[in-house]
């Protein structure tokens, strides 16, 4: 915008001094092409076309002596680049024309452009200092944004092991009350029994095995929530998570679309696939990327383990590690497929009611 304002005012200045020495005739042609030229230069703003332009205009000099007006105006693009040199060309036209242009008007082409070279010299300087605010703001908002992420990694880092942290303690929680209350109360419900076993009086006895009763719901009771406990104990994306970003043989990624709760025996049943099938990986591939990918379905759960190397040797469908695997799915009436063609491949599916 700076440089279109500078243009504009030179623009001004050479056409009321072309107007004052020549007729409007004659000014008209010089006038319009030059204003053409600036339009032109200003869009493109290449270096190499404001050379060559300014060298036709030159030459158009010599045909039509009254284009020596609008020289200012022409070589302002090529000031202050690599072929700034070249504008000492403009005195060839001056010289040959010199009876043509009038000393004052030299003088006054001569400020002109003394004027010119002040005003590009100041619109550099504004386009230095723009562009520096410019990556100096660009600079500060990827600092920001590299601040922003760490944070929100620290904080779901922090949520992450809060989350881990309770879990632990709902796992304590729930082996403390099965060893320590569930054991209290089978001694008590064991020596009940042993006493209604000797007691020979019917009404104590009634209310022995009242008591006895009220001791084995509450014993369900305290089993049942050891069990919720336990169930709640473990978070499967955690604990998958830990895996993968503990995974450094190759690059390996987690895809984790499971809304629903799996039981325990899921939860371990699929925690240890993973691990096996990592395991499988360091041992017998070379692959280089390796993704864990589980999906829940409306009737399905789907875990799929693949990685795009080859095998180092070949993978016995009796192997120990296989066959771990093929074990965990039966125990889960699940389907196993594995894939060798094009990299190494687990598909796993569970009906979600063996699962949740």
């Amino acid at each position: 915008m700076t440089s279109l304002l500078n243009k504009l005012v030179l623009l001004v200045i050479l056409i009321i001094l072309t107007i004052y020495n020549l007729t409007i005739q004659a000014s008209i042609l010089p006038i319009v092409i030059v204003i053409a030229i600036c339009g032109f230069l200003e869009y493109f703003d290449d270096e190499n076309l404001s050379f060559y332009t300014f060298i036709l205009y030159i030459i158009m000099c010599f045909i039509y002596p009254q284009f020596i007006y609008f020289l200012p105006a022409v070589f302002y693009d090529l000031l202050f680049t690599k072929r700034q040199k070249f504008i000492l060309l403009c005195f060839i036209p001056l010289i040959v024309n010199f009876n043509y242009i009038l000393v004052n008007n030299i003088t006054v082409l001569a400020v002109v452009s003394f004027m010119e070279v002040l005003l590009k010299h100041k619109a550099a300087q504004l386009n230095f200092t723009q562009n520096s605010f410019i990556n100096q703001r660009d600079i500060l908002t990827e600092k920001s944004i590299a601040l922003e992420n760490k944070i929100i990694e620290l904080s779901e880092k922090q949520n992450d092991e809060i989350n881990i942290a309770t879990l632990n303690e709902r796992n304590r929680i729930a082996r403390e009350i099965h060893d320590n209350v569930g054991h209290l109360l089978s001694s008590s419900i064991l020596q009940i029994a042993a006493i209604i076993a000797t007691t020979k009086d019917a009404n104590a006895r009634n209310s022995l095995e009242l008591v006895k009763n009220t001791l084995n719901d509450g014993m369900d009771s305290i089993r049942d929530s050891v069990h919720n406990l336990r169930d709640n104990s473990i978070d499967l994306f955690v604990q998958l998570r830990t895996i993968v970003d503990s995974f450094t043989f190759c690059d390996a990624s987690l895809n984790y679309e499971l809304n629903s709760n799996l039981n325990i025996k899921a939860k371990y049943a699929v925690i240890s696939i993973v691990k096996e099938a990592l395991s499988n990986v360091i041992k017998h591939s070379n692959a280089t990327e390796l993704s864990v990918s589980l999906y829940e379905h409306p009737k399905l759960i789907q875990l799929i383990i693949l990685d795009n190397g080859t095998l180092n040797k070949e993978i016995s469908d009796n192997g120990m590690g296989i066959e771990s695997i093929r074990q965990r799915v039966n125990s889960l009436n699940g389907i196993l497929n594995i894939d060798n063609s094009n990299g190494f491949r687990i598909f796993i599916s569970f009906n979600k009611d063996d699962v949740l």
